[in-house]
C-alpha cells in the first residue's frame, strides 16, 4: 500500500536515483519515493522486493522521477557495490526457488475478481507467478488500478498478517447494496470459506483449534450448501483454479465445493451434505505435517512413503477434537483407498471404503490434475475427465458416471 508524505521544505533531504541500477528480484534496503511536483510519495518500502511486477506497475503509471532520503545514501552506495554479486546470485535457480518459497509462505492468495467491485482494498498486494514474485507498488483504489492488476497475469496475494483486514473487506462487499452481481457474491462467499479453511489448518498445526473457529468454518460450509442448492447454474464459479502453484487451503476449498456439488446432484439431504463438506475440507489436513517436496509420484521411494503418511497423520490430528464428525476422521485416513484395492494405506476394496471417501477421491483427483503447479502445463477439463475415465476400475462406477457428467456441465 502506498504511504503519502507531504513535501519537506528542505528538498535536499531527497536524492534522485535511477531505477536502472536496481537488481530485479532483490530486496531493497532503503525506501524509494516518487515526486509528482507537489509531494513525495512512498513507492517501494524498505525490505520489499524489486520484482518484475513492480517494474511493470511503475511503467504503467508512467513514473519517471525517483528518490531516496539523504540518510539512506550510504545504504544505496553499498547496494550498488554489491549489485553484480546480487545479479549472479539471483540467476542461480536454486537460490531463486528458495526465495520464491520463502515469499510464498508469507502470502495468502486471493481472487482478484472480487477486487473489481469498486471498493478500495488498501493493503499491501503481492504478485506470484514463478519465476517472478514480489510486492506490487500500488493498492486497488479505482477501476484503472484494477485493470493494471489484471494486466499483470499474476496470482494476486496479500500478506498473511492482513487476512483479518481482507475478511472485513469481504464483509463490506457483501453488505454493499450497489454490488448486485451474483457471480461476485458467490466468489466472495467462497473466499470467506477459504479464509476459515486456512485458519482451521493453522490452528490444528499449532494444536490450538478453537471451537469458535471450527463453528465459523461450519457456518460457511452451510451457507455454500444453500447457494449450491438454490442456483446450481453458478456453482462452477465458486471454484478457484486460476492459480499457477499448489496451495493446500485452495485445494481443500475446491475439493469441498466439488464434493458438495456431487452430493447435491445425487440428491443428498442437508445433513449428509454438511458432513460431506466437513470431511472434504479436512481430507488432506495431514499434509500440513509433511514437507512440500514429498510427492505421491516421486521417483524416490522414501519421498512417496512420506507423502502417503499424510493420511495417517491427518486422522491422528483430528482425533482430539470431539466437535469434528467421526466420518471426517475416517475420510482423512481413507480418501486414497481405491475401489479395486490399489489405493493406500490398507488396500481396502469396494464396500470397505466409506461412501464419502469415494466421492471425495473423485474431486481430489480432478483438482490435483487441474492445479499441478508452475512446473507443469495446465490440463484442460475435458482431458482430465478423459484421463479419469480411462481407469474406471479404481472408482465406484455410479459415482464416476455422475461425477463426469456434472463436472462436464459446470460453467467455470
Amino acid at each position: 500500500m502506498k504511504k503519502t508524505y507531504t513535501i519537506d521544505s528542505d528538498e535536499e533531504r531527497y536524492i534522485p536515483i535511477s531505477l536502472d541500477s536496481l537488481v530485479p528480484g532483490s530486496k531493497i534496503p532503503f525506501e524509494i519515493y516518487t515526486y509528482d511536483g507537489t509531494m513525495y510519495k512512498s513507492l517501494l518500502d524498505k525490505g520489499s522486493t524489486y520484482s518484475y511486477f513492480a517494474q511493470e506497475m511503475i511503467k504503467k503509471q508512467a513514473l519517471s522521477r525517483f528518490f531516496i532520503r539523504q540518510a539512506n545514501a550510504l545504504s544505496f552506495n553499498e547496494y550498488l557495490q554489491s549489485a553484480a554479486k546480487l545479479r549472479n546470485m539471483i540467476l542461480d535457480p536454486t537460490f531463486f526457488e528458495s526465495r520464491y518459497k520463502e515469499f510464498r509462505d508469507k502470502w495468502f492468495i486471493i481472487d482478484k475478481m472480487v477486487l473489481g467491485s469498486g471498493l478500495p482494498l488498501k493493503v499491501c498486494i503481492g504478485g506470484l507467478r514463478f519465476p517472478v514474485y514480489g510486492e506490487l507498488p500500488f493498492s486497488i483504489e479505482n477501476e484503472s488500478s484494477y485493470k493494471q492488476l489484471l494486466d499483470l497475469n499474476a496470482d494476486i496475494a496479500i500478506r498473511k498478517t492482513d487476512i483479518d483486514t481482507y475478511y472485513t473487506y469481504l464483509d463490506n462487499l457483501l453488505d454493499n447494496p450497489e454490488i448486485q452481481d451474483v457471480l461476485i457474491k458467490v466468489r466472495i462467499r467462497r473466499e470467506k470459506l477459504k479464509v476459515w479453511c486456512f485458519r482451521v489448518f493453522e490452528e490444528i498445526r499449532n494444536n490450538c483449534l478453537s471451537k469458535d473457529t471450527l463453528l465459523k468454518l461450519y457456518k460457511h460450509i452451510t451457507l455454500l450448501i444453500g447457494l449450491i442448492k438454490n442456483d446450481f447454474t453458478v456453482a462452477g464459479k465458486m471454484l478457484f483454479f486460476d492459480v499457477s502453484d499448489i496451495y493446500l487451503y485452495i485445494h481443500s476449498t475446491n475439493v469441498c465445493l466439488m464434493s458438495m456439488m456431487h452430493g447435491h446432484v445425487m440428491n443428498m439431504d442437508d445433513n449428509s451434505l454438511f458432513n460431506l463438506g466437513i470431511s472434504a475440507i479436512l481430507h488432506d489436513i495431514g499434509r500440513i505435517y509433511i514437507d512440500d517436496d514429498a510427492k505421491e509420484d516421486s521417483h524416490d521411494e522414501l519421498q512417496r512413503q512420506i507423502y502417503r503418511s499424510h493420511v495417517l497423520k491427518g486422522k491422528e490430528s483430528l482425533e482430539p477434537y470431539m466437535d469434528i464428525p467421526s466420518v471426517a476422521k475416517i475420510v482423512a485416513l481413507t480418501h486414497h483407498e481405491r475401489e479395486d484395492g490399489s489405493g493406500y494405506l490398507y488396500g481396502l476394496k469396494g464396500d470397505k471404503i466409506h461412501h464419502f471417501s469415494k466421492i471425495i477421491a473423485l474431486s481430489d483427483t480432478f483438482e490435483r490434475m487441474r492445479v499441478r503447479g508452475y512446473k507443469y502445463p495446465v490440463i484442460k477439463r475435458t482431458q482430465i475427465l478423459q484421463e479419469m475415465s480411462k481407469n474406471p476400475q479404481i472408482y465406484d462406477a455410479k459415482l464416476l458416471k455422475d461425477f463426469l457428467k456434472f463436472v462436464a456441465g459446470l460453467s467455470l
